[in-house]
C-alpha cells in the first residue's frame, strides 16, 4: 500500500513537472505554450542582431524578451514599449512593403505574414490584459511550417491567459 502511494506521488509530480516544461512563463502569470523540439535559448549578440535586423529596427521599440529555437524555425517574443496595436499597424502600413502577403488587425491584435531574405516571417501582437501587449515574431525557411504553426490562430492559441 505504501509503495503504491509513493508510485502515485512520483507520477503526479512528473505530470506537473512535464506540464510546466511545456510552458514558458512570461509575465503576470501568462505563459507561452512550447512544442516538442523547441528550446529556450539564452539571448546573445548574434540573436539580438538578427532580431534587430528583421523586427526591431523601426520607430516603435519592441525589446527582445525571450528566444525559442527549433531546428526548423525561430520564435522571438518581445514586449512592446510605450505603444499600442494601432501604432504598430500604422508603422507597418507606412513601410509600404510589397512583400506583405497577409495583414490583419483590430483593436486587440495585429498579424502579418511575409517573405524576406528566404525566410517566411510572421509578426503577431496581442493585447493580453488591460494594458499589456505581447509581440511574437517567427521565421522559418519552410512556407508549409509557417502556414501551419504560425497562423494567427496558431500563435494566439499558444498564449495561455487562463491563469488570470
Amino acid at each position: 500500500m505504501k509503495k503504491s502511494f509513493i508510485v502515485l506521488l512520483i507520477i503526479s509530480l512528473m505530470a506537473c513537472t512535464n506540464k510546466k516544461r511545456n510552458e514558458l512563463p512570461l509575465f503576470n502569470e501568462f505563459t507561452f505554450k512550447m512544442y516538442a523540439g523547441e528550446s529556450i535559448v539564452e539571448i546573445n549578440s548574434k540573436t539580438k542582431n538578427k532580431y534587430f535586423k528583421y523586427f526591431n529596427n523601426r520607430l516603435i521599440q519592441v525589446p527582445l524578451f525571450k528566444y525559442i529555437k527549433h531546428n526548423n524555425y525561430e520564435i522571438f517574443i518581445g514586449i512592446p514599449y510605450n505603444t499600442s496595436i494601432e501604432a504598430i499597424v500604422k508603422n507597418q502600413l507606412e513601410k509600404q512593403d510589397s512583400s506583405i502577403t497577409n495583414l490583419k488587425y483590430d483593436s486587440l491584435s495585429y498579424y502579418e505574414k511575409y517573405k524576406r531574405d528566404d525566410f517566411y516571417i510572421t509578426e503577431y501582437a496581442r493585447k493580453i490584459s488591460n494594458k499589456s501587449l505581447l509581440y511574437i515574431s517567427t521565421m522559418s525557411k519552410s512556407r508549409e511550417l509557417t502556414d501551419s504553426l504560425f497562423s494567427e490562430l496558431g500563435l494566439s492559441n499558444r498564449i495561455n491567459t487562463n491563469n488570470k
